[in-house]
């Protein structure tokens, strides 16, 4: 069987509802909205999407705050907020590389999801090259008590990888798990806070030219940030 498209709900018990066929604003309030059921409001409250607010800037990376709200302009600004459920688990999926280094940033980067977000089991996955796999960390939720996986694909543009790939590497984790559901959840995509990623990238790396700072976390060791001529 084909494996089925990112952006769906899964479970053995119930047929997946079918999101927008295209990545665009609405797409969370529509499967937000398919998924539980626009009358069921009780239900409804039992989600919770996190959303960021504009963060400070420390070593070259921008951090977290505690207190998380929407930004204006994001897709979630000026909705009601969900709560997260006690068993549900994230799953954050990157491409994977051969450089260890690489690797090692995905985890650094679940703690701080872990540490700043409402969810109590984020684990890690690689999409190929390197492990953990999503089946290994699928598995890794559900022994932790997770009732349901939110896999989210740590990638910029809604590509085949996240089209395709993600969702089959997904559908085959569940197999070994028929009684959980899960869902793949869009990519990053547009977001005015990676304005704020991207412009912190850039005057951290000038500042590291002109000899102010030493290389930020994600350069360290590369020389890689230096003018060429």
């Amino acid at each position: 069987m084909p494996s089925p498209p990112a952006g769906l709900l899964h479970s053995t018990s119930q047929r997946p509802h079918p999101l927008p066929a295209l990545y665009g604003n609405s797409c969370k309030t529509t499967c937000v909205k398919l998924f539980l059921g626009i009358s069921s409001t009780a239900v409804r409250k039992a989600i919770h999407f996190v959303n960021l607010r504009r963060a400070g800037r420390s070593s070259g990376n921008l951090a977290m705050n505690s207190i998380l709200k929407p930004a204006p302009g994001s897709e979630t600004f000026g909705r009601e907020d969900f709560v997260v459920g006690d068993k549900d688990a994230v799953v954050i999926v990157d491409h994977g590389s051969r450089r260890q280094e690489s690797n090692l940033l995905l985890n650094d980067f679940v703690e701080m999801f872990r540490a700043k977000t409402s969810y109590r089991i984020v684990e890690p996955a690689h999409m190929e090259l390197a492990e953990p796999t999503i089946k290994d960390a699928f598995g890794k939720c559900v022994q932790q008590g997770a009732s349901r996986v939110i896999v989210s694909p740590y990638f910029l543009s809604p590509g085949r990888h996240w089209k395709q790939d993600i969702p089959a590497l997904a559908a085959e984790a569940s197999k070994e798990h028929s009684n959980i559901p899960y869902i793949v959840t869009a990519p990053l995509g547009l977001h005015e806070l990676m304005v704020d990623i991207m412009n912190d990238r850039i005057k951290y790396c000038l500042r590291h030219v002109a000899g102010d700072v030493d290389e930020c976390t994600v350069c360290a060791g590369t020389r890689k940030c230096r003018l060429y001529s």
